[in-house]
């Protein structure tokens, strides 16, 4: 086999590949070893005919796909080892010649780009200042003395924050409409769960009491029946309740927590408060400074690249969508759209990922940060412990692709230990 290298504008590289008659006679054979028992021929077993009686009986060109494949994927990765070359994407191939005296091929491809890295080290990522205001704890403590509170019946007449328990029937033109029906209806005066105007009567409302509630329908609601439709509930109020919130003593913070006073408990939600911001700005400043490493180097992205990658944002989101049952076919449709235009809503995320990446790849290049074989075995058999297994029966049983993101993650977490070393953050 001979070849000769072009490199083409856009990244691109035209492989001409060169056949000889001996090569081409011998793939010829090695296709019709492979493939001679899917033919049938008059007189003989199944594979037993001849290569020559194959060939008269379904044409002299009869093996040139088999063969042609098997030349292309041992030549053409034979050129790509010599030229040492990286390519992405999917080839495109062309038979330029195929006669008796061999086969030219020529291959175009797109190749790795070249990543011109700019300051990855020195870098100054200024952070803020951590604080956590009395407000912030406060209205913390508000949410889970929300949680804890308990619905009590009241026997008075119902005030916004009630919730009441009613049955109700919906009426248009005196004749109920679908969906406008239900009992044990639970609803919270000013939530806002129901049309306009709704809740507003029910204030003052008491158990056992029957209300005939009218409304108009929004003009932009979605039953064409009942957009912009005068209508009427017939309601009946079965409960009012309230929420009694507890009083924030330290009997409620042994009740929602493990410290014994109130006091604690409080300095407790403060530090929790800002662990979290500093985790926040934590990866904050990680994103600033990878943002800023990128933005310093420059790389001439293949498209192909870009296309792959918006590819890959749909499909893991298709995986998204059927772990709560939706069908991803279901929402391109409700959505009025299509999967190649989300693909396309994409692109400029998937610019920025690639970019991102390749630059990234280029920093552990050049300084050698690789993860070692015995990092990954203490990793997997952290994870074989914590699930309970050996490593061998974690190895069987989990997807390639979790094992790929182990090794994922504790790559990129030496990438960042590096770069939190030799930069201001």
């Amino acid at each position: 086999m001979e070849y000769t290298k072009e490199v083409l504008a856009d990244k691109k590289v035209k492989l001409t590949i060169k056949v000889s008659k001996e090569e081409w006679e011998k793939a010829l054979q090695d296709a019709y070893e492979h493939t001679k028992g899917k033919y049938r021929v008059q007189g003989f077993r199944a594979g037993k005919a001849p290569r020559k009686v194959i060939e008269k009986e379904y044409g002299d060109t009869v093996f040139y796909d088999e063969a042609l494949n098997n030349c292309f994927y041992v030549y053409y990765e034979e050129a790509l080892t010599k030229e040492k070359l990286e390519v992405v994407g999917n080839p495109k191939l062309d038979v330029e010649k195929i006669d008796e005296t061999g086969v030219t091929l020529v291959v175009t491809t797109e190749v790795y780009p070249e990543v011109k890295l700019g300051a990855y080290t020195g870098l100054t990522v200024e952070k803020p200042e951590i604080k956590v205001s009395s407000a912030e704890v406060n209205a913390e403590i508000e949410i889970m003395r929300d949680k804890a509170g308990r619905m009590v019946v009241q026997d008075r007449p119902a005030k916004n924050g009630d919730t009441l328990m009613i049955d109700f029937v919906g009426k248009k033109d005196g004749v109920a409409f679908d969906g406008g029906t239900a009992k044990g209806y639970e609803l919270k005066l000013g939530s806002g769960t129901f049309i306009p105007g709704f809740e507003d009567q029910l204030v003052g409302a008491k158990a056992g009491e029957e209300k005939l509630v009218n409304v108009t329908f929004p003009a932009e609601y979605p039953a064409e029946d009942l957009a912009g439709k005068p209508c009427t509930f017939e309601v009946k109020v079965h409960e009012v309740r309230e929420k009694v919130l507890p009083e924030l003593d330290d009997n409620f913070a042994k009740n929602v927590s493990e410290f014994d006073t109130f006091e604690e408990y409080k300095k407790s939600v403060k530090e929790q408060l800002k662990k979290e911001k500093e985790q926040k700005a934590e990866q904050d400043a990680e994103e600033k400074l990878l943002q800023m490493i990128t933005d310093n180097s420059q790389v001439d992205i293949p498209e192909v690249m870009v296309e792959e990658q918006a590819h890959e944002f749909v499909h893991n989101f298709a995986h998204q969508l059927e772990h709560q049952g939706l069908n991803i076919d279901d929402y391109v449709k409700y959505m009025n759209t299509t999967i190649e235009e989300l693909e396309k809503s994409r692109m400029d995320d998937a610019r920025k990922t690639v970019k991102t990446r390749l630059v990234l790849e280029e920093v552990m290049k050049r300084e050698n940060i690789k993860l070692e074989k015995d990092e990954l075995e203490k990793a997997i058999a952290e994870q074989a412990e914590f699930n309970g297994v050996s490593v061998e029966e974690f190895k069987k049983t989990v997807h390639d692709h979790y094992l790929n993101q182990i090794a994922s993650n504790l790559i990129l977490s030496k990438l960042f230990d590096f770069l939190k070393k030799n930069n201001n953050m």
